[in-house]
This record gives structure tokens, C-alpha cells and sequence, in this order.
């Protein structure tokens, strides 16, 4: 396969994305002079620059859970010209099959998903979930490939600006609270202002996110230490603020693995999610997992299917406050 040209049809969502760095980077390491473009949701394409071993990025301009099949078939019209020998399909949607389909890419893998019989003309089998989600997609390649994983971010020299910009001093913890799969996965509020009200007697506290926290910061914290840039960054601002950060701690969220691909040390938090699905990938002694593996867990559901969320609301401010501190010092 040296010489020719590979697409992959990247996630729709940006923890999925980022994780699926691991295939491309084993791609790249096993057929050096291919030359590998990722076909990438818009919202996504500022983080999907910086990714490694990459050519191509190409910008899909379709909304999330939208057929857009017109827009689609031009695109995979469009694609025909780039003669693709290959294309990884890392989603499960018939739609997502569709553009490798029109731009009649000679061999289509992945798992065969919402009844994509011909559009995926190369169906893998299943793994078991246990394995995790970048296993799941090195699978496509080979089980010989399984575990061989190093996804990795490395920006460019422009961060200070950003940290100017929104006057964020040095030695801060950036606070991730937001989940954008659902509630089932997001620690409550009020436990994050407490951990904040802790820790901003040292630290500066930074919150990233989109919509995590309905009601204002302010009355709820006992001093200033803080900043709350949730709904105030774009995504390549906030990737350049978690860079620079000292310490992340997160949901299981997009952020979080955007955090271990720029190799920073991460308290992650897991509610209806699973830590062996989708752990943030980086060194055991750089990440503390918080999950309380309840009986009922995981269920991978974005509500609380019992309607009492114990997976979230039982893991405990001093608990996350410790794991913070351990990987500080």
C-alpha cells in the first residue's frame, strides 16, 4: 500500500477524534510513503490540523446527526479525482459511508454498523468493548497492531497570545465540566465549585467548556482566583489553554482527550462512560481515573436510566481534590 493515497472518515465527536490519532500515527509507521487525508466534520477541523502524519485535512461541511446526502454525493464526486486506494470508515452511521462510497474508493473498511452491506465492501469484526475505543479502530488494520497507540498534539509557538488574551497567569488547573454526549457523564455543578473554592488558594482555576454551568460563577466562589471562559474560546483556544496548563481535570469528554494528546497530567472523571472504552490515553503516572464502577455501570447512557446518577454524585470533592494534588506535586 506504499504509494497510494488513504482516507479516513474521522468521528463526529471530538473525543472519538482525537483518539483516533492512534491509527493514523501505526498507518503512517507501516506504510511510510502513503500519504493519508482525514475527512473531518468543520467543527472539528481546528484541532484536526495539528494532528500528525495527516496530509489532507478535508472539511465536511454537514451538520452532526444530519443525512446531508446531496451534499454528501458531490463531495464524494469531488473526491473521485484523488484516486484513494483505501479508505477507514470510524464511524458507524450509514452516512458516514456514503462520500467513500461515491468517490468509489476500491477498498472500504470498517464495521459494518447501521446496514451499510456494499457501502462498506470491507466488513471487520467486532472486538469486545474491554479492548477500548483506539483498539477498536487499530483493529481495522490488524490485531497485530492492538495497543500500539501514541496519539499526540504539538502546536504551534502562538500559545502566549491566547493566555493574554484571556489574562491567565501562570501554574493554573483548567476545570473541563462540561460533557457534550449528556448529563450521565457530567460530575454536578456544585461539586466543581467546591473542588474550584479548594484549590483557587494556590492554584488559578481556568473553566473550559460550551454549556456546562447554568447559573453565574461568581456567586458561588469565595474569591477570584478563577476565570470562566465556558462558551467564551473556540476550540483551538482551548486546546492552546489546556496546553499550558499545570493540571487538567475533566469529565470524560472531548477536552479530556484532547488534554492527554498534549500530554498533560489528567484527573478524569467517568459517570455512565468506562475507563476501559475510553481512557485518556497517556502514562499511568500522568492521569488519575475517578470512577466508581457501581454495579450498574457502565451504562452508556446520556440519562441516568435509575434517575439517582450515584455513579457521579458518589465520588466526592476530597477524592478529586487528592488526585489533583498527587499529580501536581
Amino acid at each position: 500500500m506504499n504509494n497510494t493515497r488513504i482516507l479516513i472518515v474521522a468521528p463526529a465527536w471530538l473525543g472519538d477524534l482525537v483518539i483516533s490519532i492512534s491509527l493514523i500515527n501505526v498507518l503512517k509507521k507501516a506504510h511510510k510513503d502513503s500519504e493519508i487525508d482525514l475527512l473531518v466534520n468543520k467543527n472539528l477541523v481546528d484541532i484536526a490540523k495539528y494532528f500528525p502524519n495527516v496530509s489532507n485535512v478535508i472539511t465536511s461541511d454537514t451538520r452532526h446527526g444530519k443525512l446531508s446526502l446531496i451534499y454528501r454525493i458531490n463531495l464524494g464526486y469531488k473526491l473521485r479525482k484523488n484516486n484513494y486506494s483505501h479508505c477507514y470508515i470510524l464511524s458507524n452511521s450509514l452516512k458516514s459511508s456514503i462520500i467513500p462510497f461515491v468517490a468509489k474508493i476500491k477498498h472500504r473498511v470498517s464495521y459494518l454498523g447501521e446496514f451499510r452491506y456494499g457501502l462498506v465492501n470491507n466488513v471487520i469484526s467486532k472486538i469486545d468493548r474491554k479492548e477500548g475505543m483506539a483498539n477498536r479502530y487499530l483493529n481495522l488494520i490488524g490485531a497485530k497492531y492492538i495497543s500500539e497507540y501514541e496519539p499526540y498534539i504539538t502546536l504551534k509557538d502562538s500559545n502566549m497570545e491566547v493566555l493574554n488574551k484571556f489574562e491567565i497567569k501562570k501554574s493554573y488547573i483548567v476545570f473541563c465540566p462540561d460533557a457534550e454526549f449528556g448529563p450521565a457523564k457530567k460530575w454536578p455543578t456544585e461539586k466543581w465549585i467546591d473542588l474550584a473554592n479548594i484549590l483557587q488558594r494556590t492554584y488559578q482555576v481556568v473553566f473550559v467548556g460550551v454549556h456546562a454551568f447554568s447559573t453565574s460563577l461568581a456567586d458561588k466562589m469565595k474569591n477570584d482566583n478563577y476565570i470562566n471562559l465556558i462558551g467564551k474560546t473556540t476550540l483551538e483556544e482551548a486546546t492552546v489553554i489546556l496546553s499550558q496548563s499545570i493540571c487538567v481535570v475533566s469529565n470524560d469528554s472531548g477536552l479530556m482527550h484532547v488534554a492527554a494528546a498534549l500530554d498533560k497530567p489528567i484527573v478524569g472523571i467517568y459517570g455512565s462512560s468506562s475507563p476501559e472504552y475510553t481512557p485518556p490515553l497517556t502514562a499511568n503516572d500522568r492521569r488519575a481515573i475517578i470512577y466508581q464502577n457501581l454495579s450498574c455501570s457502565p451504562c452508556f447512557k446520556r440519562v441516568c436510566p435509575l434517575e439517582h446518577l450515584n455513579c457521579l454524585n458518589n465520588i466526592s470533592v476530597d477524592s478529586v481534590c487528592q488526585s489533583v494534588t498527587r499529580l501536581i506535586q
